[in-house]
């Protein structure tokens, strides 16, 4: 008998039979759960309730969008999107405040001379725009363009945040620098090996090349100031990106508030500045990923490695600056208040 049931149930018609019956009892279940829960419970695919069916629960959360992988990657994407708006809007703002600077150092000019406190103060500076007759020497557009690079830096959004003693701090350690690495930056932009005015005279006076005479080693050291930069940014083909983001994250030094002669406790100056460092560092670590992908944090640590390079070459303007100040000391020839600050 139990064999004559055996063949019966293996035989390939019953089979068919019962596997049409296990579906049919499954979608019944299917139906009857939901209609018992829709009935009894209240239940809808849009109530708050769980449903108890294991099957109405899974079904359910693929409804709602259940997949783990798929969300994730959508938060990371709107992570990425809102990161990569941040960064445009950094680099955007920069650029349009230095694209400003640069067109009042091309077409303009002040005969007013100007503290860098007054400066900070926002003391009225009446500048004008140059007439083709007009004509500058060096030494005047050395203070020009030190005083369009103070206006750009005192215009950076978190400047507002400081007292006027913690701007100066900032300013007298890091001003000149910026000054000078958007000199190199403009030279490289007219595609000249080495620093000239904005009108293409040589960068030092007459007066100081005759006071330097032409003993061995003078020109190597002149030419060393003009071009030093100049060589490094052509090397490295620096975008005007990363030159404003290079920029900033040279002037936010949180170093300067902890020298001990600054009085006052400026832990809050120290913190505000050493965020802004780091803002500007993350967005130029994102632009360089962006940019150069797979090469990005090279790229990052190469741009970097131009704060040493600027910081040398002033050092050998301030010695050079030094020497002539000594030299033209009692003499008509006088250098502009922010330039003897600054420099």
């Amino acid at each position: 008998m139990l064999a004559k049931c055996s063949s019966v149930v293996s035989s390939p018609n019953t089979l068919t039979i019962i596997a049409s019956i296990r579906t049919a009892v499954f979608l019944v279940a299917i139906s009857l759960c939901l209609k018992i829960k829709k009935e009894i419970t209240g239940y809808s695919e849009v109530s708050d309730s769980i449903p108890k069916c294991k099957s109405c629960r899974y079904q359910r959360c693929l409804d709602l969008g259940m997949n783990y992988a798929i969300r994730e990657k959508k938060r990371l994407m709107q992570l990425q999107n809102r990161r990569d708006a941040e960064v445009a809007a950094i680099i955007s703002g920069l650029l349009c405040q230095d694209s400003h600077r640069t067109q009042i150092l091309t077409s303009c000019f002040t005969i007013m001379n100007p503290s860098l406190e007054e400066m900070v103060e926002k003391v009225n500076v009446k500048i004008h725009v140059k007439v083709p007759k007009e004509s500058l020497r060096p030494q005047d557009w050395s203070f020009f363009a030190l005083y369009t690079t103070v206006d750009f830096l005192l215009n950076l959004e978190f400047m507002k945040e400081l007292q006027t003693s913690e701007k100066l701090i900032l300013l007298r350690h890091s001003a000149s620098k910026c000054s000078l690495f958007g000199g190199a930056m403009r030279t490289y932009r007219e595609k000249k090996d080495r620093m000239t005015t904005v009108d293409g005279q040589d960068i030092y006076p007459d007066e100081m090349r005759k006071l330097l005479g032409y003993e061995k080693g003078t020109d190597e050291f002149l030419n060393r100031i003009r071009s030093f930069v100049v060589s490094k940014i052509v090397e490295m083909s620096v975008t005007a990106e990363e030159c404003v983001l290079i920029g900033a994250i040279m002037f936010c030094n949180p170093g300067k508030f902890s020298t001990l002669f600054y009085e006052p406790d400026n832990s809050r100056a120290r913190s505000i500045v050493a965020a802004q460092q780091q803002k500007y560092s993350d967005t130029l670590f994102q632009y360089c990923i962006h940019t150069y992908q797979q090469n990005g944090p090279t790229r990052f640590t190469d741009l970097l490695s131009l704060c040493p390079i600027i910081q040398r070459n002033f050092e050998d303007l301030q010695y050079l600056t030094m020497v002539f100040r000594l030299a033209m000391k009692g003499t008509s020839m006088q250098f502009r208040k922010i330039v003897e600050e600054l420099i």
